[in-house]
């Protein structure tokens, strides 16, 4: 008999142990299966955006990021060197720690793959994931009502059959799901490849008085990014490689010269942990949904790493498939709403994808079209606007950008909620904080009567909405700016879905704002009556 769960996540990598935790975080059972038997010691993704960092502080995890990033993230300064020993090219400033334009409460967390993802693990598993390493998934076939997978124990050769309702493709670039559904991807293609080389080496007396987080190094000999992995003499080395090979094709010797060119030691004593490589692509698959199977992360797009997009766009897609499927399985909600998925996350990739590649080619310069298209990285995280029908959107809004600029919200429906601080129970509240999976009806000062009409939406759909009046514990300077960046009045109100993206909005009190506020849940969840 075949083991029962809701979802299935084929994947381990920051990406499928995300959509393990969001959904753990909702309520709902899943099982993730990983082929390899432990979380890679490769650094890859470097950096956890602020929207990730957000998502992860109304977790409760953000504490616990910030104290396993890079030791020298503190630096913050990027290197540019013939080698580390050698003619200096340039510094220039990384990512910052807090945003600048107050569009979130929190800021980037320079943080490797390596030590983000045991973090994402143990709070899936502490919520109730089953998460299993060597252990891949050999074939599936899906029909109205679920997924049946067959997968293996890699190291036993034990094979166990596990029923779901929906699952979720997670594996990476080279997606075997996506392949075996038959769903081909469009995008500029390859660039090039990037290596991973971790080492160990004495580099104090070579690296002297100088703080910076990465090191990127180009001479006739090697192009690539240097780091410190940990405060001991690790490191990773990242040189581009031509784009028809792999790093199968280095051997340790080879490895070790890479470096010692890095470095600019000749002699330099160097000895290598372990080597991998990918793709620097440009590519979006042309579905990201086959009947109850969804396509997720590197599955769905791939970027350059130029900017950190990819594998934070990938959590963020995550987060919204997670409540999306956890409102249909609870039966709160249609099965339609989950065509939603593909129709916000896709044009949102459209747009990253573009933006990583722009900023990969600034390199070797860009043709004026290509750089008019360039927006500010706070846009790029911040500033999607979905349209779909899990929102309700407003009259002459249907020809507007794919984004919007954050730093001036406009908070109509389908855009990201704009940050403020509530004030609850006297002490202020980013709002992004109190968005734990839930549904969030936030009311002007003169809308009493939508705390009944939350109240109503939950005897009626089971659907719970926690409401908060604005206004009534916030000073006046507060209101008002909530007022202005919702674009309601006093007597209006906004419902905030449970990834943060409005839904809807009144700009004004209606007549009966618990018959409008219910006829506007049935809409949004798809529900037949």
């Amino acid at each position: 008999m075949a083991e029962r769960t809701d979802v299935l996540i084929v994947g381990g990598s920051m990406v499928g142990l995300a959509q393990a935790l969001f959904l753990a975080q909702q309520g709902i059972r899943s099982i993730l299966v990983e082929r390899h038997a432990h979380i890679s010691a490769h650094p890859r993704a470097q950096a956890a955006s602020p929207r990730t960092m957000e998502l992860m502080r109304a977790l409760g995890l953000e504490r616990k990021v910030r104290a396993q990033e890079n030791p020298h993230a503190q630096y913050g300064d990027i290197l540019q060197v013939e080698s580390l020993t050698g003619r200096e090219l340039g510094r220039f400033d990384g990512p910052f720690r807090h945003d600048p334009n107050e569009v979130s409460t929190t800021g980037w967390t320079l943080i490797g793959q390596d030590r983000f993802e045991p973090l994402l693990h143990a709070k899936a598993e502490e919520l109730g994931a089953d998460i299993r390493f060597a252990t891949e998934m050999v074939r599936h076939e899906q029909d109205a009502d679920g997924v049946t997978a067959v997968v293996r124990d890699t190291r036993s050769g034990e094979e166990t059959a596990v029923r779901a309702d929906y699952m979720v493709a997670a594996d990476g670039f080279r997606s075997a799901v996506r392949e075996g559904l038959g769903i081909g991807t469009h995008g500029q293609g390859v660039f090039g490849r990037q290596m991973n080389v971790i080492f160990h080496a004495a580099l104090d007396a070579y690296v002297a008085d100088r703080r910076f987080f990465l090191c990127f190094v180009s001479n006739d000999k090697v192009k690539g990014v240097l780091g410190r992995l940990d405060n001991t003499d690790r490191w990773v080395l990242a040189p581009s490689l031509p784009p028809q090979e792999t790093h199968a094709e280095y051997s340790e010797e080879d490895c070790v010269e890479m470096v010692r060119a890095a470095v600019g030691v000749p002699d330099l004593e160097v000895a290598v942990e372990s080597s991998t490589s990918w793709e620097v692509a440009a590519r979006i698959a042309d579905r990201f949904r086959s009947g109850r199977v969804f396509l997720t992360g590197d599955a769905a797009h791939v970027m350059p790493p130029t900017g950190g997009f990819g594998g934070n766009m990938g959590v963020q897609d995550a987060h919204n498939l997670a409540w999306k499927l956890a409102s249909v399985l609870r039966g709160q909600a249609g099965a339609e709403l989950l065509d939603t998925y593909e129709q916000e996350r896709g044009p949102v990739a459209e747009f990253t994808v573009e933006q990583g590649v722009i900023r990969y080619l600034q390199r070797s310069g860009l043709d004026e079209e290509a750089a008019a298209r360039h927006r500010p990285e706070t846009t790029v995280l911040f500033g999607h606007v979905y349209r779909s029908g899990a929102v309700l959107s407003e009259p002459g809004t249907d020809g507007r950008p794919v984004v919007e600029d954050p730093t001036q919200p406009s908070g109509r429906p389908g855009t990201r909620a704009p940050h403020f601080e509530l004030r609850i129970g006297g002490a202020d509240t980013p709002l992004h904080d109190l968005l734990k999976g839930g549904w969030w009806l936030l009311a002007g000062p003169d809308a009493g009567l939508w705390e009944r009409a939350a109240g109503q939406v939950a005897r009626l759909t089971g659907l719970v909405v926690d409401f908060h009046r604005v206004g009534g514990e916030e000073p006046v300077e507060v209101t008002e700016g909530f007022l202005k960046k919702y674009g309601i009045t006093p007597g209006g109100a906004v419902l905030v879905r449970p990834d943060g993206f409005v839904a809807w909005r009144a700009v004004e009190q209606p007549g009966d704002p618990a018959v409008e506020l219910s006829a506007v849940v049935h809409r949004l969840l798809r529900r037949s009556a």
